[in-house]
């Protein structure tokens, strides 16, 4: 409700004196003036005032690189300091990424096929879960959980399967699709999840379980997790091509694909202008229009195991095996900042809302730096870093790393 201030109204008051000696015109303003023998009395008239709007909280990290396109990017504030704020061990290698959900619960598995759903104040287990059978996919392939809108969890978990749980932990749904699974992202009610035997997955989730609509062969082996871009395309990776799917209800197409010298093996992500930005084990970052027209190409000069983002103002990011963040801007490719880590970036970074990113390395340390390129920390960890990280609504870094130790990175 609007607050409302008391606003005295200018009174003209027109009166007879004492004796007919004539006409008093009294102006009071601001205050309170007695004439004798009567009394004046100020009016007041309510004058609304707006209230203050409280800020808006940061949406949560729901999946893999923030949302359907990776953009990487919250609108919370994240940490100026390397002040961490608490660990926890979860007894095995951390290459799976974590997520947020909307009550802030951090979920994050390990590579022991045990999902934790974790208290964001503490770390500690509110449930675990543990998945069942062996995965297929390479011990290093970092793949975060997926927190839908109504609060269950997708976990790409071992089996080859993707399982489907409520929010306290209860079993609801199960399918293996006979490879491991990448990480699932939700566009309204629609999931897109690929797997590593090369296969692209359209499952409805408007119901009680989700449906398989269709399921796409893009390649031989696929190790990037699909995108949504503006248009509702599906944009994914396979072998050494990059693949954009045309969802048309019951079947998938092929809109375009580009194909590169080198191996893809990782995720691409899009602008909100369509651009698509995706690394290639050659040694190149690559933009395409949304029609598939190639941007720009800038040179990286080794291999890329890191997924880029396209953050909301215009830059994109990507790393690359020496350790280095680059930033260039999204439309031209131009350089904004070289960020410079030890070893390789293995997995992807994250972007608060004043564009300062995160990053973690294989040289077992996690940096943060300003968008000019200042170095604002650098946080010796207990191991490598395969992890995709993630950022709670309230600017909370969570990095895990191959010695099983959960961070959470505060301000």
């Amino acid at each position: 409700m609007a607050g409302a201030v008391w606003r005295p109204q200018q009174y003209d008051s027109t009166m007879h004196t004492p004796g007919g000696i004539g006409r008093l015109t009294v102006v009071v303003l601001g205050t309170f003036v007695a004439l004798v023998p009567a009394a004046i009395s100020a009016v007041f008239e309510p004058v609304p005032v707006a209230a203050t709007p409280a800020p808006a909280e940061a949406a949560p990290w729901s999946m893999a690189l923030f949302d359907a396109r990776h953009t990487g990017t919250s609108s919370a504030t994240g940490p100026a300091t390397g002040h961490v704020e608490w660990t926890r061990d979860l007894g095995s290698n951390i290459t799976p990424g974590p997520v947020v959900g909307a009550d802030g619960t951090i979920y994050v598995a390990t590579n022991a096929g045990v999902l934790h759903a974790l208290d964001p104040s503490t770390g500690a287990d509110q449930w675990t879960f543990t998945g069942q059978g062996t995965s297929t996919g390479p011990s290093d392939l970092s793949t975060s959980p997926l927190v839908l809108s109504v609060g269950d969890v997708l976990w790409p978990g071992p089996g080859n399967a993707l399982y489907l749980l409520s929010s306290s932990g209860q079993l609801l749904w199960q399918h293996s699709f006979g490879s491991a699974v990448t990480s699932p992202v939700q566009s309204g009610s629609n999931v897109y999840v690929g797997t590593t035997g090369g296969n692209l997955v359209a499952l409805d989730v408007g119901g009680p379980v989700p449906q398989v609509r269709w399921q796409l062969s893009i390649g031989r082996s696929s190790y990037g997790s699909p995108v949504v871009a503006p248009d509702g395309e599906v944009v994914t990776t396979a072998d050494n091509q990059l693949v954009v799917v045309r969802d048309q209800g019951t079947r998938g197409t092929v809109a375009w694909h580009r194909t590169f010298k080198g191996a893809v093996e990782v995720s691409a992500a899009v602008g909100a202008d369509g651009t698509v930005a995706v690394g290639t084990n050659d040694p190149y970052e690559y933009a395409f229009t949304p029609s598939g027209g190639l941007k720009w190409r800038v040179l990286r000069s080794t291999q890329s195991y890191s997924s880029p983002s396209v953050s909301p103002d215009g830059n994109t990011y990507f790393g690359g095996n020496t350790g280095h963040l680059q930033v260039v801007r999204t439309s031209t490719g131009r350089e904004v900042s070289t960020d410079k880590g030890r070893q390789g970036l293995w997995a992807a970074q994250v972007v608060d809302a004043h564009g300062d990113v995160y990053f973690g390395t294989q040289g077992a340390h996690v940096y943060g730096y300003s968008p000019s390129g200042h170095l604002l920390f650098d946080l010796p960890v207990s191991g490598p870093i395969d992890s995709y990280p993630a950022m709670t609504a309230s600017g909370v870094l969570i990095f895990g790393d191959e010695k099983g130790t959960l961070y959470a990175i505060g301000r």
